[in-house]
């Protein structure tokens, strides 16, 4: 990502900060190392090689001055010396208590993460993110983007501790378990596949319903699970009574029916045993 960040536009996105001094090393210095690490955080997890622009870039950057910032704070008032390790002096200023600081650290990630979800979303709608390894990663489920993560935490509070990227990437390893399972026993995977890609623009008929109502289960299984590793994931019952209602559903689609039974009717539908052989007991 081409970031043409400079200490002008960093005070903008970060308020409140003082200016500099005459001879002090401007603020986008400082926090450089780790605009650095945030900018590549977000090419690997996120954008891959795709360059945003506009409003895309502008909460590209965005998400990069933040995780920067909350991860500077605890050694922006450090200095190394001679003998040893020395905090710097706020005269005139009382300096802010742990609670706060922990405060301000919190609300940064939280504010980054509402921009991390908001372009995930954004980039579902442009080919070229989605065929590249960061968007085939996210397609790869039903749980395309970090919406999901906010239901998650609100059924599981405990979970909020737990970064949103790291806690998505939990979410999607249980996702794959359980749409594996679909796949196998009930809706075959190249129905699954073609249903999964359709997002967002669901060009065929009957596609978002169907994509809505396998999302709504696998977030189900998911939400169920994520917060209980004791129990079997997955669980063949319980995979029929999440594939029961969507079977149903599929005969108000006929197009879509058909793409189902081209692949998946022979093994649901068996045909009753007939005895062809002659004799006593031929029937």
């Amino acid at each position: 990502m081409n970031l043409t960040l400079d200490n002008t536009r960093l005070r903008e996105i970060i308020p409140n900060i003082i200016h500099e001094v005459k001879g002090e090393t401007p603020l986008y210095e400082k926090l450089l190392p780790w605009i650095t690490s945030a900018r590549l955080w977000l090419e690997s997890e996120i954008l891959g090689t795709f360059q945003p622009h506009d409003e895309l870039y502008d909460i590209a950057e965005k998400i990069i001055v933040l995780k920067a910032f909350a991860n500077a704070i605890p050694s922006l008032d450090i200095t190394l010396s001679p003998a040893g390790f020395a905090v710097i002096n706020t005269e005139g200023r009382a300096p802010a208590s742990k609670e706060r600081i922990e405060r301000l650290i919190a609300s940064l990630r939280a504010e980054a993460d509402d921009c991390l979800a908001s372009l995930c979303i954004m980039l579902h709608s442009l080919p070229q993110w989605r065929l590249s390894p960061q968007g085939q990663t996210f397609l790869g489920t039903f749980i395309p983007h970090f919406g999901d993560v906010t239901f998650i935490r609100r059924r599981s509070p405990e979970l909020k501790k737990i970064s949103m990227l790291d806690l998505y990437r939990a979410m999607r390893d249980i996702a794959v378990r359980i749409e594996q399972s679909l796949e196998e026993l009930y809706l075959g995977p190249g129905f699954m596949n073609a249903i999964r890609t359709s997002y967002p623009a669901f060009n065929m008929q009957g596609s978002r319903d169907i994509y809505n109502m396998i999302h709504a289960a696998v977030l189900r299984y998911v939400s169920t699970h994520i917060s209980d590793t004791t129990l079997t994931c997955p669980d063949e019952h319980e995979v029929w009574h999440l594939a029961r209602p969507i079977l149903a559903r599929l005969n108000y689609w006929p197009q879509l029916t058909e793409l189902w039974q081209h692949e998946m009717a022979e093994k649901i539908y068996v045909k009753p045993f007939r005895n062809n052989v002659p004799g006593g007991y031929y029937f």
